[in-house]
Protein backbone atom coordinates (compact mmCIF):
# COMPACT_ATOMS: atom_id res chain seq x y z
CA UNK A 1 0.00 0.00 0.00
CA UNK A 2 2.97 2.18 0.97
CA UNK A 3 4.61 1.75 -2.43
CA UNK A 4 1.50 2.45 -4.27
CA UNK A 5 1.41 5.71 -2.64
CA UNK A 6 5.10 6.05 -2.94
CA UNK A 7 4.39 5.39 -7.00
CA UNK A 8 1.31 7.87 -7.10
CA UNK A 9 4.19 10.45 -5.45
CA UNK A 10 6.24 10.01 -7.79
CA UNK A 11 3.89 10.38 -11.24
CA UNK A 12 2.56 13.68 -10.04
CA UNK A 13 6.22 15.36 -9.22
CA UNK A 14 7.13 14.05 -12.77
CA UNK A 15 4.22 15.36 -14.30
CA UNK A 16 4.80 18.55 -12.76
CA UNK A 17 8.32 18.69 -14.19
CA UNK A 18 7.15 17.82 -17.59
CA UNK A 19 5.23 20.77 -17.76
CA UNK A 20 7.47 23.19 -16.64
CA UNK A 21 9.47 21.52 -19.00
CA UNK A 22 6.45 22.59 -21.94
CA UNK A 23 6.48 25.55 -21.18
CA UNK A 24 9.90 26.89 -21.13
CA UNK A 25 10.76 25.22 -24.13
CA UNK A 26 11.16 22.19 -26.28
CA UNK A 27 12.74 19.49 -23.76
CA UNK A 28 16.12 17.95 -24.17
CA UNK A 29 16.54 14.74 -24.57
CA UNK A 30 17.55 12.80 -21.72
CA UNK A 31 20.89 11.75 -21.95
CA UNK A 32 21.78 8.01 -20.38
CA UNK A 33 23.15 8.38 -16.93
CA UNK A 34 21.68 12.14 -16.48
CA UNK A 35 19.42 12.30 -13.59
CA UNK A 36 16.52 14.24 -12.88
CA UNK A 37 17.01 17.75 -11.39
CA UNK A 38 16.13 17.78 -7.79
CA UNK A 39 12.60 18.01 -6.62
CA UNK A 40 12.95 20.74 -4.84
CA UNK A 41 14.10 23.55 -7.65
CA UNK A 42 11.50 26.17 -8.59
CA UNK A 43 9.82 25.93 -11.32
CA UNK A 44 11.43 28.62 -14.71
CA UNK A 45 9.65 32.21 -14.43
CA UNK A 46 8.17 34.70 -16.97
CA UNK A 47 10.87 36.40 -19.24
CA UNK A 48 12.54 39.27 -17.18
CA UNK A 49 10.98 42.37 -17.95
CA UNK A 50 14.58 43.70 -17.06
CA UNK A 51 16.36 42.68 -20.01
CA UNK A 52 13.81 44.22 -22.30
CA UNK A 53 14.36 47.40 -20.69
CA UNK A 54 18.23 47.53 -21.67
CA UNK A 55 18.05 46.45 -25.19
CA UNK A 56 15.42 49.44 -25.20
CA UNK A 57 17.79 51.94 -23.69
CA UNK A 58 20.62 50.34 -25.65
CA UNK A 59 19.01 50.96 -29.12
CA UNK A 60 18.40 54.68 -27.61
CA UNK A 61 22.02 54.73 -27.14
CA UNK A 62 23.15 53.34 -30.21
CA UNK A 63 20.80 56.28 -32.14
CA UNK A 64 21.15 58.94 -30.26
CA UNK A 65 24.58 59.98 -31.56
CA UNK A 66 22.37 60.49 -35.23
CA UNK A 67 20.14 62.81 -34.61
CA UNK A 68 22.35 65.42 -32.83
CA UNK A 69 24.44 65.07 -36.20
CA UNK A 70 21.32 65.36 -38.50
CA UNK A 71 20.85 68.53 -36.89
CA UNK A 72 24.36 69.73 -36.76
CA UNK A 73 24.27 69.26 -40.43
CA UNK A 74 21.16 71.27 -41.13
CA UNK A 75 21.87 74.17 -38.78
CA UNK A 76 24.38 76.16 -41.19
CA UNK A 77 21.65 75.51 -44.26
CA UNK A 78 19.00 78.02 -42.92
CA UNK A 79 21.73 80.90 -42.11
CA UNK A 80 23.18 80.08 -45.94
CA UNK A 81 19.96 80.49 -47.66
CA UNK A 82 18.91 83.89 -45.69
CA UNK A 83 22.58 85.16 -46.69
CA UNK A 84 21.86 83.89 -50.20
CA UNK A 85 18.51 85.63 -50.41
CA UNK A 86 19.71 88.70 -49.08
CA UNK A 87 21.21 90.29 -52.00
CA UNK A 88 17.43 90.12 -53.75
CA UNK A 89 15.68 92.74 -51.41
CA UNK A 90 18.87 95.35 -51.82
CA UNK A 91 18.85 95.25 -55.92
CA UNK A 92 15.13 95.84 -55.48
CA UNK A 93 16.04 99.11 -53.06
CA UNK A 94 18.49 100.14 -55.78
CA UNK A 95 16.01 100.10 -58.28
CA UNK A 96 13.28 101.78 -57.17
CA UNK A 97 15.64 104.50 -56.09
CA UNK A 98 16.69 105.16 -59.63
CA UNK A 99 13.57 105.15 -61.03
CA UNK A 100 13.69 108.45 -63.10
CA UNK A 101 11.00 111.34 -63.28
CA UNK A 102 9.73 112.76 -65.92
CA UNK A 103 9.03 116.01 -65.37
CA UNK A 104 6.15 118.18 -67.02
CA UNK A 105 7.06 119.91 -70.38
CA UNK A 106 6.76 123.97 -69.02
CA UNK A 107 7.18 127.15 -71.64
CA UNK A 108 10.52 128.75 -71.88
CA UNK A 109 11.02 132.60 -70.72
CA UNK A 110 9.97 134.54 -72.95
CA UNK A 111 12.41 136.68 -75.19
CA UNK A 112 12.57 139.13 -77.85
CA UNK A 113 12.43 138.53 -81.38
CA UNK A 114 16.43 138.50 -82.83
CA UNK A 115 17.70 138.39 -86.31
CA UNK A 116 19.37 135.74 -87.20
CA UNK A 117 22.17 134.89 -90.18
CA UNK A 118 21.81 131.61 -91.79
CA UNK A 119 23.64 130.43 -94.56
CA UNK A 120 24.75 127.26 -96.86
CA UNK A 121 27.88 127.64 -98.71
CA UNK A 122 29.60 125.56 -101.26
CA UNK A 123 33.14 125.35 -100.46
CA UNK A 124 33.81 129.15 -99.74
CA UNK A 125 30.84 130.70 -102.11
CA UNK A 126 27.59 131.30 -100.62
CA UNK A 127 24.80 129.27 -102.14
CA UNK A 128 22.04 130.62 -100.05
CA UNK A 129 21.81 133.32 -97.01
CA UNK A 130 18.82 133.95 -94.54
CA UNK A 131 18.56 136.87 -92.65
CA UNK A 132 15.45 137.00 -90.73
CA UNK A 133 14.09 137.05 -87.05
CA UNK A 134 11.49 133.63 -86.78
CA UNK A 135 9.14 132.40 -84.97
CA UNK A 136 5.89 129.98 -84.90
CA UNK A 137 2.59 131.40 -84.05
CA UNK A 138 -0.11 129.53 -83.01
CA UNK A 139 -3.74 129.65 -82.80
CA UNK A 140 -6.18 126.89 -82.75
CA UNK A 141 -8.75 124.54 -79.86
CA UNK A 142 -5.43 122.93 -78.85
CA UNK A 143 -2.80 125.71 -78.31
CA UNK A 144 -2.22 128.95 -78.18
CA UNK A 145 1.16 131.25 -78.31
CA UNK A 146 4.59 132.07 -79.86
CA UNK A 147 7.76 130.28 -80.04
CA UNK A 148 10.71 132.28 -80.89
CA UNK A 149 13.95 130.65 -82.58
CA UNK A 150 16.79 131.77 -80.75
CA UNK A 151 19.68 132.51 -83.38
CA UNK A 152 22.14 131.75 -80.57
CA UNK A 153 21.03 128.02 -80.04
CA UNK A 154 20.34 127.17 -83.33
CA UNK A 155 22.34 125.28 -85.86
CA UNK A 156 21.96 125.61 -90.15
CA UNK A 157 22.25 122.50 -92.14
CA UNK A 158 21.35 122.27 -96.22
CA UNK A 159 23.19 121.51 -99.74
CA UNK A 160 22.99 123.33 -103.01
CA UNK A 161 23.10 122.08 -106.83
CA UNK A 162 23.04 124.31 -109.85
CA UNK A 163 18.89 124.53 -109.46
CA UNK A 164 17.97 123.95 -106.52
CA UNK A 165 18.97 124.60 -102.97
CA UNK A 166 17.83 123.28 -99.11
CA UNK A 167 18.27 125.41 -95.57
CA UNK A 168 17.42 123.83 -92.78
CA UNK A 169 17.30 125.35 -89.23
CA UNK A 170 17.77 123.41 -86.20
CA UNK A 171 17.22 124.27 -82.53
CA UNK A 172 16.18 122.22 -79.19
CA UNK A 173 12.54 121.80 -79.99
CA UNK A 174 12.08 121.28 -84.10
CA UNK A 175 13.73 122.24 -87.26
CA UNK A 176 12.43 125.28 -90.09
CA UNK A 177 13.03 123.89 -93.57
CA UNK A 178 13.38 125.83 -96.66
CA UNK A 179 13.38 124.58 -100.74
CA UNK A 180 14.62 127.26 -103.01
CA UNK A 181 14.11 126.61 -107.07
CA UNK A 182 16.03 128.75 -109.94
CA UNK A 183 13.78 128.93 -113.31
CA UNK A 184 16.44 129.54 -115.69
CA UNK A 185 13.64 130.24 -118.30
CA UNK A 186 11.48 132.90 -116.34
CA UNK A 187 15.03 133.91 -114.51
CA UNK A 188 13.11 133.83 -111.12
CA UNK A 189 14.31 131.92 -107.87
CA UNK A 190 11.74 131.13 -105.41
CA UNK A 191 10.89 128.89 -102.47
CA UNK A 192 8.77 126.11 -103.66
CA UNK A 193 8.76 124.16 -99.91
CA UNK A 194 8.30 125.93 -96.67
CA UNK A 195 8.15 123.43 -93.46
CA UNK A 196 8.12 123.59 -89.70
CA UNK A 197 8.31 121.02 -86.98
CA UNK A 198 8.19 121.81 -83.50
CA UNK A 199 7.03 119.98 -79.88
CA UNK A 200 6.45 122.57 -77.99
CA UNK A 201 4.59 123.46 -74.38
CA UNK A 202 2.60 126.41 -74.84
CA UNK A 203 0.99 125.97 -71.80
CA UNK A 204 2.49 124.55 -68.40
CA UNK A 205 2.27 120.41 -68.75
CA UNK A 206 0.89 120.26 -72.11
CA UNK A 207 3.21 119.42 -75.14
CA UNK A 208 2.14 120.15 -78.40
CA UNK A 209 3.35 118.88 -81.44
CA UNK A 210 3.47 120.61 -85.37
CA UNK A 211 3.90 119.09 -88.31
CA UNK A 212 3.23 121.31 -91.17
CA UNK A 213 4.01 121.64 -94.81
CA UNK A 214 3.25 124.47 -97.15
CA UNK A 215 4.29 123.46 -100.69
CA UNK A 216 3.25 126.82 -102.44
CA UNK A 217 3.99 127.64 -106.36
CA UNK A 218 5.94 129.84 -104.97
CA UNK A 219 7.22 132.36 -101.96
CA UNK A 220 9.55 134.73 -101.21
CA UNK A 221 10.16 135.37 -105.28
CA UNK A 222 13.02 137.32 -105.93
CA UNK A 223 14.84 137.74 -109.50
CA UNK A 224 17.95 135.81 -110.63
CA UNK A 225 20.96 137.29 -108.72
CA UNK A 226 19.12 139.83 -106.53
CA UNK A 227 17.50 139.34 -103.09
CA UNK A 228 13.98 138.77 -101.23
CA UNK A 229 13.26 142.07 -98.43
CA UNK A 230 10.29 142.19 -96.64
CA UNK A 231 9.64 144.04 -93.23
CA UNK A 232 6.96 141.72 -92.09
CA UNK A 233 5.55 138.60 -93.54
CA UNK A 234 3.67 135.88 -92.75
CA UNK A 235 2.74 132.22 -93.62
CA UNK A 236 -0.06 129.92 -93.21
CA UNK A 237 0.94 126.56 -92.77
CA UNK A 238 -2.39 125.16 -91.67
CA UNK A 239 -5.10 124.75 -88.87
CA UNK A 240 -4.17 128.10 -87.11
CA UNK A 241 -0.27 127.10 -87.37
CA UNK A 242 1.83 130.60 -89.08
CA UNK A 243 5.08 131.06 -89.77
CA UNK A 244 6.43 134.60 -89.42
CA UNK A 245 9.11 136.10 -90.52
CA UNK A 246 10.49 139.92 -89.60
CA UNK A 247 13.09 142.15 -91.24
CA UNK A 248 14.08 139.41 -93.31
CA UNK A 249 16.23 139.45 -96.25
CA UNK A 250 16.96 135.94 -98.52
CA UNK A 251 18.76 135.52 -101.78
CA UNK A 252 19.82 131.70 -102.92
CA UNK A 253 22.11 131.38 -105.85
CA UNK A 254 24.11 133.84 -107.90
CA UNK A 255 25.70 136.11 -105.03
CA UNK A 256 28.43 138.53 -105.85
CA UNK A 257 31.25 139.00 -103.49
CA UNK A 258 28.86 136.64 -101.20
CA UNK A 259 26.83 139.90 -100.68
CA UNK A 260 22.95 140.37 -101.31
CA UNK A 261 22.06 141.60 -104.44
CA UNK A 262 19.56 144.19 -105.40
CA UNK A 263 16.20 144.03 -103.20
CA UNK A 264 13.20 142.78 -104.55
CA UNK A 265 10.79 143.93 -102.30
CA UNK A 266 7.64 142.25 -101.08
CA UNK A 267 4.18 143.93 -101.81
CA UNK A 268 2.85 144.91 -98.53
CA UNK A 269 6.80 147.16 -98.62
CA UNK A 270 6.37 148.18 -101.98
CA UNK A 271 5.18 151.96 -102.78
CA UNK A 272 1.86 152.22 -103.78
CA UNK A 273 1.78 154.86 -106.83
CA UNK A 274 -2.15 154.58 -106.96
CA UNK A 275 -3.03 156.28 -104.00
CA UNK A 276 -0.72 159.36 -105.07
CA UNK A 277 -2.03 158.85 -108.30
CA UNK A 278 -5.85 158.90 -106.85
CA UNK A 279 -4.53 161.48 -104.28
CA UNK A 280 -3.33 163.93 -107.88
CA UNK A 281 -6.70 163.37 -109.25
CA UNK A 282 -8.75 164.63 -106.50
CA UNK A 283 -6.87 167.70 -106.15
CA UNK A 284 -6.98 168.88 -109.92
CA UNK A 285 -10.42 167.97 -110.20
CA UNK A 286 -11.09 170.52 -106.89
CA UNK A 287 -9.14 173.03 -108.31
CA UNK A 288 -11.23 173.03 -112.10
CA UNK A 289 -14.68 173.11 -109.38
CA UNK A 290 -12.64 176.44 -108.16
CA UNK A 291 -11.61 177.96 -110.92
CA UNK A 292 -14.89 177.60 -112.41
CA UNK A 293 -17.25 178.91 -109.34
CA UNK A 294 -14.48 181.80 -109.43
CA UNK A 295 -15.30 182.83 -113.29
CA UNK A 296 -18.82 181.97 -112.93
CA UNK A 297 -19.05 184.56 -110.10
CA UNK A 298 -17.27 187.27 -111.88
CA UNK A 299 -19.45 186.96 -114.49
CA UNK A 300 -22.17 187.78 -112.89
CA UNK A 301 -20.85 190.46 -111.36
CA UNK A 302 -20.44 192.10 -114.58
CA UNK A 303 -23.71 191.55 -115.24
CA UNK A 304 -25.13 193.66 -112.88
CA UNK A 305 -23.39 196.74 -113.69
CA UNK A 306 -25.96 199.27 -116.32
CA UNK A 307 -23.75 201.74 -118.75
CA UNK A 308 -24.02 204.95 -118.80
Amino acid sequence: MAEIKLGSAGLLVATFFLAAALEAGPALPLKAGISKPPASLQPPSQFDNSTDHVQTVATTSTHAPITPKNVTTHAPTTPKNITTHAPTTQNTTTTQTTTPVTAKPEPTPKTNLTVGNYTVAVGDKLCVMVQAAIQVYVNNNKAEGKYIIQPALATTTGKCNSSSASLNVNFRDGSITMLFRKNDTTKMVYVSSLQVNLTYAFKSGVSYTINKNNNSVQLFTMTVGHSYSCKSESIYMGEGVFLEFSHDKMQAFNFTNNQFGLPDLCKADRPNYKVAIAVGIVLIILIVIVVLAYLISRRKRTDGYQSL
